[in-house]
């Protein structure tokens, strides 16, 4: 059975393309990511609901290196989405049109992810996570029960 992807079903992960690169950021946790070249490749296959072999197969034919190495980091990276919680695996999705993109210049080297906490603070600082019952913003305080 192919395994296929989608995008976190969390609405505090959120992603952008921005032609050979991704960035992703998982507001939960206050973390950001880069995918460059092989990696931005796969995810976007993935996200297109590609099942994942196919999209590791057609990027790796884009590289230079070992096919079998390519693979393996490849399935480093799906892993390594899933457990920052960026992407979760999803049945019968309808695929979308996607044809990786060669290297700008030359062959793609390993895929990885590159993981970010240097605005932690400010990516957790949003006021819209720390609503309480009331909701946010409030000026008057909640009436005591008496």
């Amino acid at each position: 059975m192919a395994v296929q992807y989608r995008l976190s079903s969390s609405k505090n992960v959120s992603a952008r393309s921005f032609g050979d690169e991704v960035i992703a950021a998982n507001f939960t946790r206050g973390v950001y990511y880069s995918l460059l070249g092989p990696a931005a490749q796969i995810w976007e296959g993935l996200i297109a609901g590609l099942p994942r072999d196919r999209v590791i197969a057609e990027v790796a034919a884009l590289s230079e290196e070992d096919a079998g190495a390519f693979g393996a980091a490849a399935m480093s990276l799906v892993e390594a989405l899933i457990e920052e919680n960026l992407i979760e695996p999803a049945d019968g999705i309808q695929p979308s049109a996607w044809t990786p993109v060669p290297a700008a210049a030359g062959a793609y080297g390993f895929p990885m992810l590159e993981r970010f906490t240097d605005m932690e603070d400010l990516l957790l600082l949003d006021p819209v996570h720390d609503v309480e019952e009331m909701g946010w913003p409030h000026t008057n305080p909640p009436a005591q029960a008496g």
